[in-house]
Parts: C-alpha cells; sequence; structure tokens
C-alpha cells in the first residue's frame, strides 16, 4: 500500500501524505530521540508523492519538519499500531483498492 500511495497508483491529499510518512517514520524508527534522530535523518527516506512534493514550494528541511511534528505525536506506539493506524488511514483514500487495466475488445 505505502509503495502505491508513493508511486502515485492511489491518490493521497497532501495533509494525509504527511500524516501517513509520520507513521511509516514510527513503524521504521520507533519514538522520536532528537539525540538518535537529528535533523536531516530523514533526507535518504522516500515518505511522500512526488506530486505532493512538486505541489508546494518547500525544502526537504521542511518536509521533514512537518513529518516530525507528527512523528513526535505518536510517542509510545508500538510498530504494529503504527502500522495499523497507517493502513487505517489508507484504506480510506478515494482511491483505494481500485486498479486500473488495460482491456481490449475482440479487434484487438
Amino acid at each position: 500500500v505505502k509503495q502505491q500511495i508513493l508511486d502515485q497508483d492511489i491518490y493521497c491529499p497532501p495533509e494525509a501524505s504527511v500524516l501517513l510518512a509520520s507513521y511509516a517514520v514510527q513503524a521504521k524508527y520507533g519514538d522520536y530521540d532528537p539525540s538518535v534522530y537529528p535533523p536531516g535523518f530523514l533526507h535518504n527516506e522516500s515518505l511522500l508523492p512526488q506530486r505532493v512534493k512538486d505541489q508546494y514550494q518547500m525544502t526537504s528541511d521542511m518536509w521533514e519538519e512537518r513529518i516530525t511534528s507528527w512523528y513526535t505525536e505518536h510517542t509510545g506506539m508500538l510498530r504494529d499500531e503504527a502500522e495499523m493506524e497507517y493502513l487505517k488511514i489508507a484504506q480510506d483514500l478515494e482511491m483505494y483498492g481500485i486498479s486500473y487495466f488495460p482491456i481490449k475488445n475482440k479487434k484487438g
């Protein structure tokens, strides 16, 4: 599901994208600790769809700040809980569960 959102196969609004990214970070890294995770620790992570990044004129540092502000709210959340919250939000997205495929008629 995460990859489908990042690949833009499932449309995700910007605010929901940031929230989903924060749950993904919680699931991967656990509780936020500024002494362990200094600014820039998310630079190599793929967390937001490119469309969302292109829509706003924000630097990667600014995106990291937004994601981290939500991430700090998840303190105490276990990995499984973070993944479940991610999926709860993802399943409510408009395009969740919809797959497009090419069709042909008898003539080709």
